[in-house]
């Protein structure tokens, strides 16, 4: 596969379905590690707790000295679910400067250019310093048997990760990413008084679901969790009624209803004071409402709690990666925080090793969106600022 390029690869990859759930991930493992074995850096070794949730770990070691670094991106995608395409989500289509496709910016583009970076560094040579590429699965669906597997079970050693998560918000590359916010999935349940409906006003029946949307409402208007200042300035963000479910059909007054909400926490948010702060909340709301009825859970585990994680902004990984995009695009990028909750929560979170959450081409809106696309000038910069990053990083001490 000699002379392979970023886009033939990345349309490859679209071409083998990986979608979670249900979650699978075995075609694409073998993908990857064809193309491994085709650039001369070797198929690595596949580890996981099940063979159809396969993570493939590719290792190079240049020589003795240098640091150690781990480039990791995940090989499943969102489904299609409801979203309308205008074009096939498995076939790369490509209009002007933009390959439409599911995966194309989350994330099978980066992993397709750190494949390629990775073989341009081993055959130009590098004299110290050691890539471990962290090819993970299940990461659209809590990391149960993907990065959480490999920090639980210490597979995974490195001086930093980078992630190739899209880390554009604006434009492709406007932000340097040192923290990986975290994710709570909470539901509320509420519970009413279920019976016919034709007697409501006569039983006075409670509405499970009535009760449920007043809540829901206070929820998304009043709450408002604590969390530490930080120099980036950025707090949790709550989503309310992300998911809605409740009532029997015509004829029944509900008896029970729920509104899931995820929050977006930020570095120093721990969980028992934000379980305090739902506490605050959910009784403030019952005392003013003598019908409300309700309780709160998380998901169960591993979607319950995702930590949030950070680095310092001075520490070496940040600045390797500030000089390749000097190095490739002629300008570095302002630090920032990454919107989402990204394989950091586990690989730092667990392992302690710093972890930049999304250093790679694409536009964060244009993932888990119907029409899903990258830009291929950011596509194909993305090779070069991964080959600058290794060598900058590995070569240095």
């Amino acid at each position: 596969m000699g002379g392979v390029n970023v886009v033939d690869l990345t349309r490859e990859f679209i071409a083998i379905p990986s979608p979670n759930l249900p979650g699978d991930e075995r075609a694409m493992a073998a993908a990857v590690q064809g193309v491994g074995q085709s650039l001369g850096i070797g198929q690595g070794i596949i580890v996981g707790a099940r063979e159809d949730r396969p993570n493939v770990l590719i290792d190079l070691d240049f020589g003795g000295g240098g640091r150690h670094l781990a480039l990791s991106g995940h090989l499943d995608t969102k489904p299609v679910g409801d979203a309308r395409w205008d074009t096939d989500p498995f076939i790369a289509t490509i209009d002007g400067d933009f390959m439409y496709g599911l995966g194309t910016c989350d994330m099978k583009g980066a992993v397709a250019a750190m494949l390629i970076a990775a073989s341009r560094v081993a055959s130009s040579g590098l004299h110290k310093g050691r890539l471990t590429l962290v090819f993970t699965a299940d990461e659209e669906y809590g990391s149960k048997f993907g990065s959480r597997y490999l920090a639980e079970e210490k597979l995974v050693t490195a001086d930093a990760i980078v992630i190739g998560e899209p880390g554009g918000v604006r434009t492709d590359w406007d932000q340097l990413n040192i923290v990986s916010r975290g994710i709570a999935n909470i539901f509320f349940d509420v519970e009413g008084d279920q019976g016919h409906s034709s007697l409501s006003q006569v039983r006075r029946n409670v509405s499970a679901t009535q009760e449920m949307s007043k809540l829901l409402l206070a929820f998304a208007n009043t709450f408002s969790p604590s969390f530490p200042k930080n120099d980036l300035g950025v707090g949790p963000t709550v989503n309310a009624g992300v998911m809605v479910t409740g009532g029997v059909g015509f004829g029944v007054v509900p008896g029970l209803a729920t509104f899931a909400s995820d929050i977006r926490l930020t570095p120093g948010m721990e969980r028992a004071e934000f379980e305090l702060d739902l506490t605050k909340f959910l009784a403030k709301e019952i005392a003013q409402n003598p019908k409300l009825r309700a309780a709160y859970r998380f998901e169960d585990a591993p979607r319950d709690w995702l930590p949030p994680t950070s680095v310092d902004g001075g520490h070496p990984v940040v600045n390797s990666c500030q000089k390749a995009l000097m190095q490739v695009r002629g300008a570095e990028s302002p630090l920032s925080a990454f919107p989402g909750t990204t394989d950091a929560c586990w690989l730092q979170g667990i392992l302690g090793i710093p972890t930049l959450p999304a250093f790679g081409p694409g536009m964060l809106e244009r993932a888990h969106a119907a029409n899903e696309r990258i830009s291929i000038t950011a596509l194909e910069q993305s090779v070069d600022i991964y080959e600058a990053l290794i060598r900058d990083f590995c070569e240095a001490a």
